[in-house]
C-alpha cells in the first residue's frame, strides 16, 4: 500500500470521527426530547382516567343527614304501632260541599312511635307496652276525634276518596301538631315523647 492510500484511508477514519462529534450531542437532545414529550403524554392521558377520591368533608353532610332525627312532616324508618280505639273505629261527618246531603263514616288507626329518654327510637313492642302512651293518648281522644271530624268536614268528598294518601297525610300532620306535640311527654328523669307517623283508614264509607 502507498502513503497516499494510507493517507485516504487514515483520513476516512477521521472523518467519521469528526461526523460523530459534530452530530452526538443533536441526537442526543433529540433523544431527551421524546423521553420528555413521552413523559408529558402519558401523564395527562392517565392522570385524566385515574379515580379521584372525593373529599372527606364532602362525605360528612351526606352522613351527618342520614342521622338526622325526623321532624314534623318527614317519614321513620321506624315500624308504628297502629294504635286502635273504639271512639276511632266509627266517626261520622257530612264532607264539604254537600249541604249535609252526603255523608261519610270513617274507621281510623293511628301507627305510634316513640323515643325513649336518650333519644333512641322504641320498638313496636315498647310502644305498645307503654302505660305512659296508652293513658295519655286515651285522655287526648276525645280531641283526637275532634280534629279527624273537622278534617273530614271540611274536605271535598273527590279530596277524600280520589286523594286518600295526602288526606292522611294532612290529618298526620294537624293531630302532631294540635294534640301530640302538646301533650307533657314523659319525666324529668326520663322525657320520652310519641308522634304520629301514619294514619290509616280501616274503613272509609261515602253514602
Amino acid at each position: 500500500m502507498s502513503e497516499e492510500e494510507a493517507a485516504e484511508e487514515g483520513g476516512g477514519g477521521g472523518g467519521g470521527g469528526s461526523a460523530l462529534k459534530k452530530y452526538g450531542p443533536l441526537a442526543a437532545i433529540v433523544l431527551l426530547a421524546q423521553v420528555v414529550l413521552a413523559w408529558v403524554v402519558i401523564t395527562v392521558t392517565v392522570g385524566d382516567k385515574l379515580p379521584q377520591n372525593e373529599p372527606e368533608s364532602d362525605l360528612l353532610p351526606q352522613q351527618q343527614q342520614q342521622q338526622a332525627p325526623t321532624e314534623e312532616g318527614e317519614e321513620s324508618d321506624a315500624l308504628p304501632y297502629f294504635y286502635t280505639n273504639e271512639m276511632l273505629d266509627q266517626i261520622t261527618a257530612n264532607p264539604a260541599g254537600t249541604n249535609a246531603q252526603r255523608f261519610v263514616v270513617a274507621g281510623v288507626q293511628l301507627g305510634l312511635t316513640g323515643t325513649n329518654g336518650d333519644g333512641e327510637v322504641m320498638t313496636i313492642e315498647e310502644v305498645a307496652l307503654d302505660s305512659e302512651m296508652t293513658l295519655k293518648v286515651g285522655v287526648a281522644l276525645g280531641l283526637i276525634k275532634s280534629v279527624i271530624l273537622e278534617a273530614l268536614s271540611t274536605r271535598y268528598i273527590d279530596q277524600i276518596e280520589n286523594e286518600r294518601a295526602q288526606f292522611l297525610l294532612d290529618v298526620r300532620d294537624e293531630l302532631n301538631r294540635k294534640v301530640f306535640n302538646k301533650i307533657p311527654w314523659g319525666e324529668e328523669d326520663d322525657l320520652k315523647s310519641f308522634r304520629i307517623q301514619e294514619v290509616i283508614f280501616t274503613k272509609l264509607i261515602i253514602q
